[in-house]
């Protein structure tokens, strides 16, 4: 018998499904949760919710820059049109999430696990992925300028169609799919690291 996936509750900034909304600001704790909810318009900025867990979420135009989610675990989730800008996302744990025209520069994924995920036309300029782990993840028409993936494990990662020019070691990239022209944009890196000098005749 297959269990119904539950409708998620609604929580906005114009919405008040049971009472007044909580405030977020300042708020500093060492875990949260929000399971089977609908999120729009909320404000988390500079919010420290570390080890937070998010199951079964649809979070759209939420703002979260700079905030703390270190160790989180992001479940089932989705988050469009979301201002992450400086978002600290280090050791998290993220399954099954999609972000959708996001602006995430500057986010810190350092030693996070990634596994099924997809970044569709986000900015990810400066992300910091270092040493992370990322399966079976997909980033299109994505700005990755910046973003750095050293000492990253990759495996079936999809770069193809994304704006691709990284700080750090090129060779973090072992495992990922890219296109030919991104190719040849990372030829020089990949040059460099592997000690060839080019010259012309």
């Amino acid at each position: 018998m297959t269990r119904a996936r539950p409708v998620p509750t609604t929580i906005g900034a114009t919405e008040e499904p049971e009472g007044p909304l909580v405030d977020l600001a300042g708020v500093d704790a060492d875990s949260g949760e929000i399971e089977e909810a609908r999120l729009t318009g909320v404000d988390f900025e500079g919010v420290k919710l570390r080890g937070l867990r998010m199951v079964d979420v649809e979070a759209e135009r939420v703002a979260a820059a700079n905030g703390d989610w270190g160790g989180a675990s992001l479940r089932r989730a989705v988050f469009r049109d979301a201002r992450l800008t400086g978002l600290n996302l280090g050791e998290a744990r993220l399954q099954d999430v999609r972000f959708e025209r996001c602006k995430l520069d500057y986010a810190n994924f350092r030693h996070a696990l990634i596994e099924h995920t997809s970044f569709e036309d986000c900015v990810l300029s400066g992300a910091d992925f270092q040493g992370s782990e990322i399966y079976a993840t997909a980033f299109s028409g994505c700005r990755l300028d910046a973003a750095d993936f050293s000492k990253a494990e990759l495996a079936h990662v999809d770069l193809r169609g994304s704006e691709l020019a990284l700080a750090g070691s090129v060779l973090g990239l072992r495992g990922a799919t890219v296109d030919s022209l991104q190719l040849m944009e990372l030829s020089p890196l990949i040059a460099h690291e592997l000690g060839i000098v080019v010259e012309d005749a």
